[in-house]
């Protein structure tokens, strides 16, 4: 059980929930010791990380991918000792350009009214070590995941999320309630799990080989090929992602920003439920890379799982965003601000529903090498989000910055729906369609709308509407993909048996 399917698929929305849960839960105590503003600091924080992401450059997929496959542990080792030299340097230069660079940051791009430029450079400073650092343990957890030892990464990462986004609460209210201190317990923290996770990477490849050694220090030209076709698309990536934020905060004060940032982070939630998934089957992807029909069979099912957890969560976002709003963070949030956020919120989670329908794609492409494709992908995003993203931030305001996110990502999940069907997925289009799309989304909305308007009818707890909502779509999706599949009505251990 330890390592099984349903184990590693738990540990891993395990993790992702308590990642989700501890931005709601705390997110609100850090906006009422330290301000909107100071709290757009911190957003600061994950838009920098989100920035600087690019110079993973696939490394960390790479071991992933390296490790799923059927490779001795002295070649294991190698690689793993190769490539982290590389993202050492890599990481190490990353830091030192944002220190160097905190002066122009502070004074070019943001925009607050009540930091100083040089307290603001400072904050950048701490900002790009603990960003840096944060980076980094994105290597050692790769390592883990591809050694299947999926349970004990999500195990380490959810002890690591409380001490470093719950811990500096009490310590923020009884020390000293200042960013300083927020950001250097960040890096206390992220350095001490990144040691963590370094040393259990390298313990569970000495229980492989207790006389474990590098056979070898250059890596090979096929590895190589495939962090040299990441680099272009994680740069590209990493700027698509972030473009939003990084033109908010550029063109917008930091309060306005910050309140946005509360907006994104709800509209990310279908995307933060559905990587999981895809993270769990990338290794399965990589070692059936060459067998078509289990290639198939994978993504069919991480499609349906991923389609009846995100059109649900999905609904009833877009249904309830004022009364989310308010259940979250309803005392930090100025009352002008409520409908103008809740009409962002339904357009950024548009947007991100088509990005989240791209996930099993994109890493179906990725584990058979194919970057080329996720390249030209990015390429388009980019000639055409970021002017379009510009443009309505700057002429019509924080209301129209999802607009461009909802095209980019509806034409990138067509893009690659194409690609993926056919070359390299065995499967009618139409069953994806019917399956995976059109009856989800019926019966997700339908659920959704007929308990909007029972909360408009019995105001009870919004709750209680909104877990009986998501349980019952997800449990009538199932019954009902059951009775057209001619399975008995309670069968679900389908939904995760996949090839091994």
């Amino acid at each position: 059980m330890k390592n099984s399917n349903i184990a590693k698929l738990i540990s891993n929305y395990g993790s992702r929930l308590w990642s989700l849960l501890s931005i709601f839960i705390f997110v609100p105590f850090y906006i009422q010791i330290l301000g909107v503003e100071n709290y757009a600091v911190i957003g600061f924080y994950a838009l920098i990380l989100g920035i600087i992401s690019f110079a993973d450059s696939g490394m960390s997929s790479a071991v992933i991918k390296e490790f799923s496959q059927n490779h001795s542990p002295s070649y294991k080792y190698s690689i793993f000792r190769s490539i982290e030299n590389i993202y050492l340097l890599v990481c190490l230069i990353t830091m030192i350009v944002i220190v160097l660079g905190s002066d122009f940051i502070a004074e070019k791009w943001l925009n607050s009214n009540t930091i100083s430029i040089g307290t603001l450079s400072y904050y950048i400073s701490l900002i790009g070590i603990g960003a840096t650092l944060q980076l980094l343990t994105s290597l050692y957890f790769g390592a883990l995941f591809g050694l299947g030892e999926q349970v004990k990464a999500n195990f380490y990462q959810i002890i690591w999320n409380i001490f470093r986004a719950g811990m500096i609460i009490p310590i923020l209210i009884f020390y000293k309630p200042e960013l300083e201190v927020y950001f250097i317990w960040q890096i206390v923290c992220n350095l001490i799990y990144l040691v963590i996770l370094r040393i259990q990477s390298i313990n569970i490849l000495r229980k492989l080989d207790s006389n474990l050694k590098r056979s070898f220090k250059k890596i090979p030209s096929s590895i190589l090929n495939y962090i040299g076709g990441m680099l272009f698309i994680a740069v590209i990536s990493a700027i698509n992602i972030q473009a939003d934020k990084i033109i908010t905060s550029s063109i917008f004060t930091l309060k306005i920003f910050g309140y946005y940032n509360l907006a994104s982070i709800i509209a990310q939630i279908p995307v933060i439920f559905g990587t999981p998934l895809v993270m769990f089957v990338f290794p399965l992807f990589s070692k059936f890379t060459s067998d078509d029909k289990n290639i198939s069979i994978i993504f069919d099912k991480i499609s349906y799982l991923l389609s009846i957890i995100i059109f649900p969560i999905s609904f009833l976002i877009i249904f309830f965003p004022v009364e989310i709003l308010k259940l979250w963070n309803g005392k930090n949030i100025e009352s002008g601000m409520f409908e103008p956020l809740a009409h962002v919120i339904r357009l950024l989670i548009t947007g991100s529903i088509f990005l989240a329908l791209q996930l099993p794609l994109f890493y179906l492409l990725l584990s058979k090498g194919k970057t080329k494709y996720t390249i030209y992908q990015g390429v388009i995003q980019v000639i055409v989000g970021i002017p379009l993203l510009y443009f309505c931030a700057k002429y019509y305001g924080i209301e129209a910055v999802p607009f461009p996110w909802i095209i980019i990502n509806l034409g990138s999940l067509i893009f690659l729906l194409i690609i993926g069907f056919k070359y390299f997925i065995d499967l009618h289009f139409f069953h994806y369609l019917k399956r995976i799309i059109a009856i989800p989304i019926f019966i997700s909305f339908s659920i959704s709308f007929l308990f909007y308007l029972l909360h408009k009818l019995i105001d009870i707890n919004i709750v209680l509407y909104l877990a009986c909502t998501g349980i019952l779509s997800v449990l009538i999706n199932i019954v009902i993909d059951n009775v057209i599949n001619k399975r008995y009505i309670k069968e679900y251990k389908h939904l995760y048996n996949f090839p091994k």
